[in-house]
């Protein structure tokens, strides 16, 4: 059982009941029809009813508390469900034997290397320490008591094949001494045999028929041992060795140099057998182990089993011409005294083979009656009194590192992922377009008030904006420029307004024209009038004087959209705005067109053309790149000069965009104003409206 745990069973250990919760299981048993797997026992408010469900089949079995649990999964478990744990669920596991022995052979660690191999040392790890030494000594328990049973086994299966060997042997010596009193019976009766018997022979008849069949029997022992050795050494050779199959061969214990080899064989089979124990089979150790045993079984082996079969082949050849020659002998040696002597041998050899069993048979049973287990416990285990490791550190220190790296990788994936421009080189790089200046973070644009120094950046970051447009576009007479963005609120109308107020500053006559006739709000920005203006001229309702209109500044102009005209997008790529376009850029130095985004239909395009000069303002992290790019492959087709691009609301505390910053303290004033200054501080002047609405 792993568990109970309320809320999952990841990181439960496997040994047995654990945790407050534990008690539940003290009168729980298993039966033979058992079934394993992960549970989960939930108990109703009022503690009167429980459910018990099989998380893998998501079978259900309920009742009274009370009532014996589980017992259509085979349980015998009537748990304590009242008091405390009424409306509470409990998850538990059923593990089968096979995943018991596999948790405890990944925790058990024997060492038979330091300990010579005569003793064994068995290290176990639990997460507690009397529970593992409990576990230790139940598992040592148990495999000194399988060792005895399985020697008891092998005694008594030893016991049993001698009992049935001895009881053939026993019939045999029975049937040979019927067999020759029968004979003596038989030949009582019958005359004598007159056959004459050479000199000397007469007398020498037993021992001459006795080494015949000593010598015969012989023979046919050679005839085996060669037999069986032959077969071994071919078992050997396609590698199953059986080293007992060689010793068992009489001429085998009787050639030292090859019983010697079949020692060493045997010894680095158990080596090898050892250090698998502890070692993989790519260890070097283990590899020279096995090199040896194939080079013994292989190469010495096969060599001295010839020369032992080769002396067997040459001892039966002359045991054979011994046999002709006694044959010749028993030639003359009468009929009835050689069955006499062939009876008389069978006896013998019976009443051997008899005594040789019995002896071996009581020894057996006196061995099995007597037996003590060749495993011993020297030493118990006992609970240490303080953790082996500690794994805390390792674990706070692996667990912060998997944090960190998994959030290193996450923020590489959402930055791969991200179809938004959060870099500059996005745009150099993936865009192919010089970036003409960064417009930091507007705080008023959000309703906060900026500080001197955040206005200063501000008004830092257009003019450098200004100082590019003015090297990159400017003409002898006026330039005129469309600016746009790909998608709305991307700050097209900021950039426009203040750019406008730049160019003002610095001298320039300026125009700031709202091309943006569906949506346009810088007549808002600049608190003018928003009829008449562009559209209604184009409409010949209004002269051009009276679409346009004055700001606080005496240098710039705004020219609004005017009245809302389902064809304006016509009237925008009129002839009549060519002809106005040419008069305007006449009259003024440079002219700004505030344009619709590219998103919003064929307008930018149109004023593009017109201007024949394009700016792109691009919000960090919110502009999307692919459309972007799907949208500028129209203006390459187009005679418009996309001139640059500007960032607009980046945070300069952000690394990528700090170089866009500018230094603190060095920002333009009066000396009159630095003199206020020490009283009360000085915010230059932004539009009220600006913000990244368009």
């Amino acid at each position: 059982i792993r568990g109970p745990n309320a809320e999952s069973m990841f990181g439960v250990p496997l040994e047995g009941p654990t945790g407050p919760d534990a008690s539940l299981f003290d009168n729980f048993e298993r039966t033979e029809t058992i079934r394993s797997g992960s549970y989960l026992l939930a108990v109703n408010e009022d503690s009167r009813r429980w459910e018990l469900t099989h998380q893998g089949s998501q079978q259900k079995e309920t009742g009274v508390v009370g009532d014996s649990v589980g017992r259509a999964f085979g349980f015998r478990w009537a748990p304590n469900l009242g008091g405390g744990r009424r409306g509470r669920s409990f998850r538990f596991d059923i593990l089968t034997p096979q995943e018991v022995a596999d948790d405890i052979r990944g925790k058990l660690r024997p060492d038979l290397e330091r300990m010579n191999a005569r003793f064994l040392r068995l290290n176990y790890e639990g997460q507690n320490a009397e529970r593992a030494a409990a576990t230790l000594n139940a598992i040592v328990a148990q495999f000194v008591t399988q060792a005895a049973a399985l020697k008891n086994r092998n005694l008594s299966a030893e016991a049993a094949v001698l009992d049935t060997q001895l009881t053939r042997a026993r019939d045999r010596l029975n049937t040979a001494q019927a067999a020759l009193e029968s004979f003596k019976v038989s030949v009582v009766t019958l005359p004598r045999e007159d056959v004459p018997v050479p000199a000397g022979l007469q007398s020498s008849t037993p021992s001459v028929f006795g080494n015949f069949i000593r010598q015969r029997n012989e023979v046919d022992s050679l005839r085996r041992e060669q037999t069986e050795l032959r077969e071994a050494l071919a078992q050997a050779r396609s590698g199953e060795l059986a080293i007992d199959r060689f010793l068992n061969i009489g001429a085998v214990t009787r050639a030292p140099e090859l019983t010697q080899v079949l020692t060493e064989l045997g010894e680095a089979e158990r080596q090898r057998r050892t250090l698998l124990l502890t070692l993989m089979a790519e260890h070097d150790s283990v590899r020279a182990v096995t090199a040896k045993i194939d080079e013994l079984r292989i190469g010495t082996l096969p060599t001295y089993v010839q020369s032992v079969l080769n002396r067997l082949a040459r001892e039966q050849a002359r045991l054979e011409t011994q046999i002709q020659a006694a044959q010749r002998d028993l030639a003359g040696i009468p009929q009835r005294a050689i069955q006499e002597q062939e009876y008389l041998r069978e006896l013998e050899i019976a009443d051997l083979q008899y005594r040789d069993l019995q002896q071996r048979f009581e020894n057996s049973r006196l061995q099995e009656a007597s037996s003590l287990p060749d495993l011993s416990v020297l030493d118990r285990a006992f609970p240490p009194s303080q953790p082996e490791k500690n794994r805390k550190s390792v674990i706070i220190a692996l667990g912060t590192l998997l944090g960190l790296g998994a959030g290193i990788g996450l923020a590489f994936l959402l930055d791969l992922t991200d179809k938004r421009f959060r870099y500059a080189d996005q745009i150099t790089a993936g865009l192919g377009i010089s970036i003409l200046g960064a417009v930091p973070e507007i705080r008023r644009a959000k309703g906060e008030t900026p500080s001197a120094e955040e206005a200063s950046q501000v008004i830092e970051a257009f003019r450098t904006i200004r100082l590019n447009l003015m090297h990159t576009v400017a003409r002898e007479k006026g330039f005129a420029i469309t600016i746009t963005s790909a998608m709305p609120g991307d700050g097209k109308s900021l950039v426009s307004s203040n750019l406008a107020l730049s160019f003002a500053e610095a001298g320039f006559k300026t125009l700031l024209i709202d091309g943006d006739t569906r949506r346009g709000e810088l007549h808002r920005t600049f608190g003018v009038e928003r009829r008449p203006g562009l559209l209604d001229h184009l409409a010949e309702q209004v002269p051009i004087a009276d679409a346009l209109h004055p700001t606080n500044h005496p240098r710039l102009t705004v020219l609004t959209g005017g009245s809302r005209h389902r064809n304006g997008p016509e009237l925008l790529g009129s002839a009549a705005m060519r002809e106005l376009m040419d008069q305007l850029q006449k009259e003024y130095d440079v002219i700004l067109v505030d344009s619709p985004p590219l998103g919003a239909g064929i307008d930018p395009f149109l004023l593009g053309t017109l201007t024949g000069h394009l700016m792109l303002v691009v919000r960090a992290g919110e502009t999307n790149r692919e459309f972007t790019e799907a949208k500028l492959q129209i203006i390459d087709q187009l005679p418009i000069r996309l001139v640059g691009a500007v960032l607009n609301d980046i945070r300069t505390s952000m690394n990528e965009y700090s170089y866009y910053a500018y230094s603190s303290g060095y920002a333009a004033t009066d000396e009159a104003e630095r003199t206020e200054a020490r009283a009360r501080p000085v915010v230059p002047t932004i539009p009220a409206e600006v913000g990244t609405r368009d």
